[in-house]
């Protein structure tokens, strides 16, 4: 399970392509579905939602001056839990709010409404103009999502697979979900597995690790910021000493360049070999003073 939960990821310039392709589908039916389209997404890229906690927020749980969103317990549908919204979706929440104003209204506040389009328009879908009508309830539906998000992958060349279900059903690398873990992920490269599980709302490490991968950068960093801070610090005065020292050399080759015609080719040579030698073996006694300290 771990395995194929890891086997879900993206890189940044696949997460481009997939959002350049919803750009296109949108423009090529109407213009004024792209933000819609787009914000749905940055909801699982940027907040680390679930393509169903993205379907039920509604206007008031937003909150623009604490910069947070509160979302739905799971379990219980009366409590709330509060997460921090970064200011680059705080902006897209007021802009989506101001432009569809009208739809957000008709279905009870829900800033993804569901919709129920004609056959009559050309692309069977009305304007934002339009009506829009719901069976039931007024936030758009999880299945609308991920039919949204199987053609926008194909539409990208990003339709892999990696295994098969139990059942026989063909699994694809790029889901709805895989976008929260490429929001995990991001997180997890940045402050560690730790701040990636709080962020993720997960109950466990275990649940964290299922989704995401440690990068090299990350480890390194962890151990650096750890064990190493006294060794950076002489990692800088020996890249200063070594700077020094390869001034020194070429200032030596500058010197030794006016008398070369005075010397024999291979005496001047040796001359520039043994004080290249000797500013080296001053560069090590100084590091192993430096480290000694």
């Amino acid at each position: 399970m771990a395995q194929d939960a890891k086997a879900k990821s993206i890189t940044e310039a696949q997460f481009n392509m997939f959002m350049d392709s919803v750009r296109e589908i949108e423009k090529r039916y109407d213009d004024e579905y792209i933000k819609f389209w787009e914000n749905v997404y940055y909801c699982a890229s940027e907040l680390g939602l679930r393509s169903v906690e993205v379907c039920k927020i509604k206007v008031d749980h937003i909150d623009f001056f604490e910069k947070t969103l509160l979302l739905p317990e799971q379990k219980n549908k009366e409590k709330f839990e509060k997460i921090i919204v970064p200011d680059f979706m705080i902006e897209r929440f007021k802009d989506h709010i101001l432009t569809y104003k009208s739809q957000i209204a008709l279905a009870d506040n829900y800033i993804f409404w569901r919709q129920r389009y004609g056959r009559r328009s050309r692309c069977g879908r009305p304007t934002i103009s339009g009506k829009y009508t719901s069976a039931g309830e007024n936030h758009m539906s999880p299945g609308t999502i991920r039919t949204h998000t199987i053609r926008a992958r194909k539409k990208a060349g990003l339709d892999h697979k990696y295994g098969k279900s139990n059942s026989g059903h063909q699994l694809s690398v790029l889901s709805f979900h895989t976008l929260r873990h490429f929001y995990l992920q991001k997180i997890c490269d940045k402050r560690g597995v730790f701040a990636a599980q709080i962020c993720g709302r997960h109950r466990n490490l275990r649940s964290t690790e299922r989704y995401i991968k440690s990068s090299l950068q990350a480890k390194r960093d962890i151990v650096n910021a750890v064990f190493n801070t006294i060794e950076e610090k002489h990692s800088v005065e020996i890249t200063e000493l070594k700077n020094q020292i390869s001034e020194l050399t070429n200032l030596v080759k500058v010197i030794a360049t006016p008398q070369a015609a005075a010397c024999t080719p291979a005496t001047h040579k040796f001359a520039e070999e043994e004080a290249i030698m000797m500013l080296q073996n001053n560069l090590f006694n100084q590091k192993r003073r430096v480290e000694r300290d």
